[in-house]
């Protein structure tokens, strides 16, 4: 029995490590994983009401399913095409820019020449455009691998889900099996957990962005500020990023009002709306929807954006939180075992 127990446990210690150095090993397929599984946890709810009940039941509620995303696609479709307007806007708009951007570039030169009689020799704009240029060629290069990556993705994401709504059960009954009794309550809960978590943190903070993007959206066309569409969605795409995030999304917005000579446009207007959008999700938003999932520490969730942004970039940043959330839950769990036998 006691021999028994040892081979469980290494089984499972194994596979798990196996597992562990998969995902890093292949990225490129667990990415697609790691974002199937993502949708899986937001559909939950939905799913268990599919899978259950008689055989009419199921088409009706996935005929409302249907019907939900197809006229949800409607509005999706009007705020792509409108944050393309404002792409071809901007992009009509560039040689402006680096006009203007060479006439302020030329009255610092003046000023500096004239207060401490020292020649700027460089010239940052042409800097700049060149870099853009190059970018630009790169970018085209590039379009093959990321046709490849998005073809991967079409093909591996449904064969995912798939899994993950059907076939997910008998797997994980399997994998049951290599787990000692001794740990096996213990497991079951912290990966029952961890999944609530993480799927609670990913509709919450897709619900944040999505506040504060439409809020900022609506706040830039009231005042008439240029690519409103293009501002609000990059706010609200950078605010899932914990406490770096709005300073991120507030500087595009800094930069267009500085390169704009619009005498309608008000920096003032723009700040406050940007403050006001922010106070509204730090006040209400965040309280109700994401600090109550992660229950940690602002030092902790600072901490483990900037370790997340080294190990994982962007994407380390943003599901480094609820990984930290679980640890602790982990740790919680075990000291709580050391203080029974204590």
């Amino acid at each position: 029995m006691h021999r028994n127990l040892k081979i469980k446990l290494f089984l499972f210690f194994f596979l798990l490590f196996a597992a562990i150095a998969f995902a890093l090993l292949f990225p490129r397929l667990t990415l697609p994983f790691g974002f199937s599984y993502i949708v899986y946890l937001m559909a939950q709810p939905l799913a268990s009401l599919l899978m259950t009940g008689s055989k009419k039941q199921r088409i009706f509620f996935f005929s409302l399913l249907i019907l939900g995303v197809s006229f949800s696609l409607f509005p999706l479709f009007a705020a792509f095409y409108n944050i393309d307007t404002d792409f071809s806007k901007f992009s009509s708009q560039l040689p402006e820019i680096q006009k203007t951007l060479q006439d302020k570039y030329f009255v610092l030169k003046v000023y500096i020449f004239e207060k401490f009689g020292y020649r700027l020799n460089i010239d940052p704009v042409t800097f700049m455009v060149k870099k853009m240029e190059t970018s630009g060629a790169l970018l085209l290069a590039q379009i093959p691998d990321y046709l490849s990556s998005f073809f991967e993705w079409l093909l591996l994401v449904p064969m995912f889900l798939y899994f993950f709504f059907f076939q997910s059960k008998k797997f994980g009954y399997s994998l049951v099996r290599s787990i000692p009794n001794s740990i096996f309550e213990k497991t079951y809960v912290l990966f029952s957990q961890f999944n609530t978590k993480f799927g609670e943190y990913i509709i919450a903070k897709f619900i944040e962005a999505t506040i504060l993007g439409t809020s900022v959206t609506i706040g830039l066309m009231a005042i008439g500020f240029p690519y409103p569409f293009i501002l609000g969605f990059v706010a609200g795409i950078t605010n899932i990023l914990p406490y770096i995030g709005p300073i991120l999304g507030f500087v595009p917005a800094v930069m267009v009002a500085l390169l704009t000579h619009d005498p309608k446009i008000s920096m003032f207007s723009m700040t406050l709306i940007y403050l006001v959008a922010n106070l509204i999700d730090m006040v209400l938003v965040f309280p109700l929807l994401v600090s109550k999932v992660v229950n940690l520490n602002p030092i902790i969730v600072v901490v483990s954006v900037i370790v997340g942004g080294q190990l994982g970039g962007v994407v380390g940043m943003i599901f480094i939180i609820p990984f930290i959330a679980f640890f602790k839950l982990l740790f919680e769990e075990i000291y709580k075992d050391l203080s029974v036998q204590l």
